[in-house]
């Protein structure tokens, strides 16, 4: 062999050589693609495969009555079932019969399924189960079209308020009041417009009211409505006693301590929450 065709055979496995590894980088990213992607479904512990759940936002979401679900086991289409949960939370399913599942999470039901079927039926079973569509959530009050609405991702008092198609004229802002389905309480707590919602939850905005005591002939509870002014308020109240007059009305405003106010313009704006106060006195 001469010291051409040497050099010619080096220059050969050179090139045989980046043309396998480039081929390698390109299988290499293939690979990593379909692992990213097939990731999101099954992944590997060695070579077993294990499930992982595609959405961790509702792995702490417990199920409840009107909740739609649809249970998947992967390479058995005929145990998929989709059913709308009654107030029993039961769910009959192929060899396992009734389950129930109110209360359960999403990664718990489907252990219990896996493990279920993994007792004589299947090896190795992987179950999906996902919501398909939330239970309602409720909006009562001062609103203009109260009533059940489906829940919706992100669900903020805001939304749920517009939804239901805001406030009404009567409505305090003020006192809005939210009972959260997961709390055993059923206690309504005061609620910002930001506070996020679940499903089920019940949201109610009270009507907004003033008060007007002391020498009126009708003192009590009177609902609110913008415009009203302390003279219409005191009307509304059957007006003043002979032993009181104008320059007798005091009020004490709502969340601005309990401080009195003596009220000069009977023609200014009550606000909502107003205790409005005529005292006695001729002069």
């Amino acid at each position: 062999m001469n010291k051409y065709t040497g050099w010619l055979v080096i220059l050969l496995c050179c090139l045989s050589f980046f043309s396998y590894s480039a081929f390698s980088n390109e299988v290499s990213v293939v690979d990593d693609f379909l692992d990213e992607s097939v990731g999101e479904v099954l992944g590997r512990d060695g070579d077993q495969e294990k499930y992982i759940p595609l959405d961790s936002s509702t792995n702490e979401y417990q199920l409840g009555s009107g909740d739609k679900i649809k249970i998947h086991v992967f390479g058995q289409p005929d145990m998929d079932v989709e059913v709308r949960l009654g107030a029993s939370g039961d769910v009959r399913y192929p060899f396992l019969g009734e389950i129930h599942v109110i209360g359960m999470t999403l990664p718990g039901l489907e252990r219990k399924i896996a493990g279920d079927l993994s007792n004589g039926y299947l090896v190795n079973p992987q179950v999906r189960v996902t919501i398909e569509e939330y239970r309602p959530f409720y909006v009562n009050g001062e609103v203009n079209n109260p009533g059940a609405y489906p829940y919706q991702p992100e669900l903020t008092v805001r939304k749920a308020i517009s939804l239901a198609g805001g406030f009404t004229v009567d409505a305090d802002r003020n006192k809005i009041f939210l009972i959260h389905s997961a709390y055993a309480t059923g206690e309504g707590v005061h609620a910002s417009l930001g506070e996020r919602m679940i499903p089920g939850d019940t949201l109610t905005i009270e009507k907004s009211f003033f008060f007007v005591n002391g020498e009126v002939k009708s003192p009590g509870k009177y609902s609110y409505q913008p415009g009203i002014t302390y003279r219409m308020a005191i009307s509304m109240a059957g007006g003043l006693k002979d032993k009181s007059n104008e320059d007798k009305v005091y009020v004490i405003h709502e969340g601005r301590g309990k401080k009195t106010i003596h009220v000069k313009d009977l023609n200014g704006e009550v606000l909502p929450g107003d205790v409005i106060t005529s005292k006695e006195g001729f002069f």
